[in-house]
């Protein structure tokens, strides 16, 4: 694939550029801080599920909707055209705008539109357009393209937009406050939309059984784009059209949260047909005594991706923005550099490949870092790192695989052959001179490197040989969580077994045994069983670096070791908890399409697999923990690890310390720590991984007290940003045992 863009040199410029980095900081921060208070107390699981179901059903039916939707616009007077392209969308609306005699068109906020690039198209007749959209306005003068799906000058300081008035509007005075500018940009567009021949919008949704464009705002611009003009062009992807009007009541409970933080938009507007009121000719340049309205839906590769079942759900997206927002990558650099002219972002890696291809895509689909912090917050619960990791694997079957990325994917290989050089090995890399060679493989050589130890977990498990533990004491008198004796289960939680298998994670196994000791004597010493699960690498790293060969072999194969596991009265325990993120979101996927998926042993490994903090904590409701802690007043400052919150177990690793007495647990929030897996190594996003980072290592500093993660990136990330030494939850557990 030839590379036509330097990404290394685009991030380096982004993270030093201080005003942008201010612009997104601020608005990322009030963007996610607002989406979370609007969802609190909500039942987010069971209304994204129906809308998942709602848009699964309506991509199933896309043909069947599409007859049906023209079928209700012509009956009502309008004309539905379907473009195959983005050059066939253009030529219509650009067509239709001559024959009219059309000199000015306004147009609302449509991602859809900067797609096609039709502001191009109909410039190029000497068709004036304007944008009416504040946001859109701004980069319009700037000439730039949008920055976010919903705020798309987010990346423009108010400074930076006065300025930008001042030079393109020619005000000699701008305002220098927000509410003076919108006055100042609503006067300059007002006469515009009084004197405009064709206004375009784009539409949230489209309702097949009435016709009906569902459009949602919070500044009035898109009804009077509609409704001022005579003519009312809609351009919309097919992906937009859903069956009933009735479902529109689920997506809006959960665009605007999403978007916006906000419980409804300001204006929902929901046109059907043409407005009923007279055209009223304020000076336009056409004489059209007669209303019209046009309805272009565009494909444009949508078809093809709904077809497809490794990219389809990329058409869930409701253009909500809110991935963009718990984004680590793009909230630094934002989506003139993680993105692809126009879709920014994790997802417009997916739409890029649907609507350009998979060599425009492949240009930021590394900066994706599968942290799955997006799917955590997605109202469709799109699984955004499986889709790049799908285009990634593409590419790489395509052009080929980066040697470097072969040897990362095969963190199993790694771990045995280092480890067994372990005596070596550590030393070798412990210095400059010993990783400077790394620097050839795209590694970068400045980065502290995880230690192998030359015994494994699988080795010490083996020759410590097998431990009794005395039968589990039924009654409720396990600790409980917070000091409270007998608590019971919790609602709907499942109640765990007495015997574990530990999966074997390529890192505890080779490079943290300790955390895996740890891990099997606190266990035992709650009355549980342990033995080794003998299984393959999760499939994890490799997936990574799109590698989907192995892990669909490893996935077959430790579903049947853990499957005869749990058969035999055994629960899954991970200490890698991207370990149990592969197991329970991955692995259905990795087999669904191969003659190896039985959904009846998923389901049950998605059932029976736990993080050992959860296990514990589970044991710890049900009154069964049976461990004697002692008390350590001590200070744990607990970062979360994103598989952790993208599984819904953010707050589980605190909630079990606090069952240490004396302890006192303080909860760090951040979107990631920056180095997940193999990213922060590559030489071309090791700024990048840092300067992620370096949001965490601040709200460490203003704390004192152990630092407590489970994922061994997190700690490695968080040892090599700020010198202090981290711990795994059954660390301090095993510690406070009397």
């Amino acid at each position: 694939m030839a590379a036509t863009r330097d990404l290394r040199r685009e991030i380096e410029r982004a993270l030093t550029d201080p005003t942008l980095r201010r612009a997104l900081r601020n608005a990322m921060d009030v963007l996610y801080a607002r989406r979370s208070s609007a969802f609190a107390g909500f039942d987010f699981a069971g209304v994204r599920a129906q809308a998942r179901a709602i848009k699964e059903e309506s991509l199933a039916d896309g043909d069947e909707l599409l007859d049906l939707l023209e079928e209700k616009v012509t009956g009502y007077g309008g004309t539905l055209y379907r473009a195959a392209t983005a050059a066939d969308a253009c030529a219509y609306i650009a067509r239709l705008a001559q024959e009219r005699g059309v000199r000015r068109v306004v147009k609302a906020k449509s991602m859809t539109s900067e797609e096609i690039h039709l502001n191009q198209a109909l410039e190029e007749l000497d068709i004036e357009v304007v944008e009416t959209d504040l946001g859109e306005r701004i980069i319009q003068l700037a000439g730039e393209r949008p920055s976010h799906l919903v705020v798309p000058a987010i990346h423009r300081t108010k400074e930076q937009v006065i300025e930008l008035i001042a030079d393109t509007m020619a005000v000699l005075d701008p305002p220098q406050d927000a509410e003076g500018l919108t006055r100042l940009v609503r006067k300059d567009l007002r006469e515009r939309f009084l004197t405009a021949d064709m206004g375009v919008t784009g539409a949230n949704f489209v309702v097949a059984e009435t016709g009906s464009l569902l459009l949602c705002e919070n500044e009035g611009n898109i009804r009077l784009t509609s409704q001022l003009p005579p003519i009312h062009v809609a351009l919309v992807g097919r992906e937009k059209i859903i069956r009933r009007l009735s479902d529109l009541a689920v997506f809006l409970e959960l665009l605007p949260r999403s978007g916006t933080g906000q419980l409804l938009t300001s204006y929902v507007s929901l046109i059907t047909g043409m407005p009923n009121t007279d055209v009223v000719d304020f000076g336009r340049a056409t004489d059209t005594p007669e209303r019209e309205f046009h309805l272009v839906v565009l494909d444009n590769g949508r078809a093809a991706a709904a077809q497809d079942p490794e990219l389809r759900e990329a058409l869930y997206c409701v253009r909500c923005g809110a991935c963009l927002n718990a984004c680590a990558p793009y909230t630094l650099v934002g989506g003139h550099v993680y993105g692809v002219d126009p879709y920014p972002g994790g997802i417009g890696c997916a739409w890029t490949y649907i609507t350009k291809g998979h060599v425009e895509a492949g240009h930021i689909n590394s900066l994706c870092t599968t942290c799955s912090r997006c799917t955590e917050v997605c109202p469709l619960k799109i699984d955004i790192p499986w889709l790049n990791t799908v285009i990634k694997e593409r590419n790489h079957r395509e052009f080929g695989t980066p040697v470097r990325d072969r040897v990362f994917s095969r963190a199993d290989l790694m771990g045995s052959v280092l480890g067994a050089m372990a005596t070596v090995v550590n030393p070798l890399l412990g210095t400059a001179a010993g990783r400077a060679p790394l620097g050839l493989l795209g590694v970068d050589p400045t980065r502290d490197l995880p230690r192998y130890e030359r015994e494994s977990l699988e080795a010490w498990f083996r020759r410590r040989g097998a431990v009794r533990v005395s039968p589990v004491d039924r009654s409720p008198s396990g600790v409980a969580p917070h000091g409270r004796p007998g608590s019971g289960v919790t609602t709907g939680a499942p109640r765990v077994r007495d015997r574990v298998a530990l999966f074997v994670d390529c890192f505890v196994n080779h490079n943290l045994p300790e955390v895996g000791k740890a891990t099997a004597g606190l266990l035992e010493r709650a009355g549980v069983e342990v033995v080794l699960a003998h299984n393959e690498c999760c499939g994890r790293p490799a997936m990574s670096h799109g590698d989907l060969t192995h892990p669909r072999a490893w996935a077959a194969a430790n579903l049947r070791e853990l499957g005869r596991l749990i058969d035999e009265g055994y629960d899954i325990v991970c200490i890698e908890p991207s370990c149990l993120s592969a197991l329970r979101d991955d692995y259905r996927r990795l087999l669904e399409t191969t003659p190896m998926a039985d959904d009846a042993r998923i389901a049950a490994l998605e059932q029976h697999s736990f993080d050992v903090t959860e296990y514990l904590l589970l044991r710890a409701r049900e009154g069964r923990l049976r461990l004697r802690l002692g008390a350590l007043d001590e200070t744990f400052v607990v970062h979360g690890h994103c598989h952790q919150k993208s599984l819904g177990l953010g707050s589980v690793p605190a909630e079990l310390l606090r069952l240490v007495p004396g302890a006192t647990v303080v909860e760090v929030e951040a979107l990631c720590c920056g180095l997940v897996g193999s990213f922060g190594y590559k030489a071309e996003y090791s700024a990048l991984s840092a300067a992620i980072g370096a949001q965490l290592f601040r709200r460490l500093d203003e704390l004192d007290g152990q630092v407590v993660a489970c994922g061994i990136s997190c700690r490695s990330q968080i040892e090599h940003g700020t010198g202090r030494p981290v711990v795994h939850p059954v660390e301090v557990l095993h510690r406070a045992l009397s």
